[in-house]
């Protein structure tokens, strides 16, 4: 590359060699001056466009490889949040880290009730120290206030004599949540402080709030996890003592279906006593002992606390039968006809036997209340086609007003305003939803009122169960 001067200096000694024999032209003076002064500005417009060309690459080189470098963060730190477990995210963060600011050991401190907890069990014990002195000194205030990572020399330090770490340089990352200071990231690092770019600190500060979001997120899900068994425990609990509530209302029924075969069974005793009709008196003994027996089997199953999760094969209709056995007598004893019209045969389905029952049992004892005397309830069974079972429970009653059916078809949704009387519906209508089944309540003032069952004979998953059994085989 040649300079403007020696550029012109080239172009003079060729000038002055052929200057002689040239000078017989009185116009190539004029041709070889403006030749130079062409030369010299082209030389002088390429100087400026390979500067330019220089200034441009390095410009958008350096912005490429930002971008690349930012994208790959980001990549990786995407990996922070795939987990829900506080040691897992940290080990994740740490390593992310180790990329950007290559270091010895670090930790991440999270603040619960006032106080500094270590993630990982094993923590460094001069980082404690050190965090306890930031602390009192009011420092990781302001580092929460300023929300940027600081480099701060070991040396530097009041409590350095205390430490076992004697040299490098301790890295501070705040993390924060909703602008609030929920933690620190320490590092201890060889790299001297006048090595330490902007960059850098703001990667590890991007990293660190990346971290604080999946920690957040994971105190959410593990409180929003505890709230949901608790809910769980306390629907549970309310379904029990539903339960209970029930058999304290069946007790009235209970003793007269009871005390009607004891007295049959002590008559016949007596007889027996006397040397009369023995045999005969053993049978009818034996026969209405049964009937207390199953009496007292049912109500014990009512009462008993079991799990919904375990299932067995039902037959719906000989269930509905034993349930109505249970308060036939207290029924029929207001006058009210019961009237079965069950369909001869339906299918199998699956379920618990203690769960059905007390639905049933919770719908027609509120039929029961909806008649004052002289009425009826009907009870229907029957197959749809879609391989559901319906089952309908009709009474002559009361109509129910349609706010009382609204507050009753939306589970849990009002229980503080709920009465005593529509809080067995409401939990047995929150029962038929937990099983996959639909609810359905039609109240007219002439008709009275009709409740509509509809349960799955076999739920989606056990019908994709029962397909993959059968082309396997």
């Amino acid at each position: 590359m040649f300079s403007e001067a020696a550029a012109h200096m080239d172009v003079k000694k060729i000038f002055d060699v052929y200057k002689e024999p040239l000078q017989q032209s009185s116009n190539l003076d004029v041709v070889l001056e403006n030749y130079i002064a062409l030369v010299n500005q082209l030389k002088k417009d390429l100087n400026v466009l390979k500067e330019e060309l220089a200034y441009h690459k390095k410009v958008h080189g350096e912005i490429t490889d930002s971008l690349d470098e930012f994208f790959t963060i980001q990549r990786l730190s995407s990996i922070i949040t795939q987990s829900l477990e506080y040691v897992e995210i940290v080990a994740n963060l740490k390593e992310i880290a180790q990329k950007v600011i290559p270091h010895k050991q670090s930790e991440v401190f999270l603040l619960e009730d006032d106080n500094f907890l270590a993630v990982e069990e094993k923590g460094h014990p001069d980082f404690s120290l050190l965090l306890n002195n930031m602390k009192e000194e009011g420092i990781l205030d302001w580092l929460w206030e300023q929300g940027h990572p600081i480099v701060v020399p070991v040396s530097d330090f009041v409590l350095s004599g205390q430490m076992k770490i004697k040299s490098g340089n301790m890295v501070i990352a705040p993390m924060m949540q909703a602008q609030v200071g929920m933690g620190v990231f320490l590092l201890h690092t060889d790299k001297q402080e006048a090595h330490f770019s902007f960059r850098d600190l703001e990667l590890l500060n991007i990293l660190a709030q990346q971290a604080a979001i999946a920690i957040q997120y994971t105190r959410l899900y593990k409180k929003l996890e505890r709230t949901h068994e608790e809910l769980k425990k306390s629907q549970s609990r309310l379904m029990q003592a539903i339960k209970l509530a029930t058999v304290g209302e069946l007790a009235g029924g209970i003793a007269h279906e009871i005390n009607n075969p004891l007295q049959i069974i002590l008559g016949n005793i007596q007889m027996a006593l006397m040397g009369y009709k023995t045999k005969e008196s053993l049978k009818v003994v034996e026969t209405q002992a049964m009937r207390i027996a199953n009496i007292v089997r049912g109500l014990l199953s009512m009462a008993r606390q079991k799990s919904v999760a375990s299932t067995e094969y039902l037959e719906i209709n000989p269930l509905i039968m034993n349930t109505i056995n249970l308060v036939r007598g207290q029924i029929e004893k207001r006058g009210i006809q019961i009237k079965l019209e069950l369909a001869e045969k339906l299918p199998i389905v699956q379920g618990k036997s203690v769960y059905f029952q007390q639905i049933l049992l919770n719908f027609v004892l509120h039929s029961k209340k909806q008649i004052e005397q002289n009425g009826s309830i009907i009870i229907r069974s029957f197959q749809l086609e879609d391989n559901w079972i319906q089952i309908e429970i009709q009474d002559t009653g009361m109509p129910m007003p349609s706010e009382y059916i609204e507050k009753i078809m939306n589970p849990f949704d009002d229980l503080q305003n709920s009465s005593e009387l529509n809080l067995g519906l409401t939990v047995s209508v929150q029962m038929i939803h937990d099983i996959g089944g639909r609810v359905s309540i039609e109240s007219e003032e002439k008709s009275g009122n009709r409740i509509v069952l509809q349960i799955p004979k076999k739920s989606e998953k056990e019908e994709k169960n029962d397909k993959e059994i059968v082309s396997t085989a």
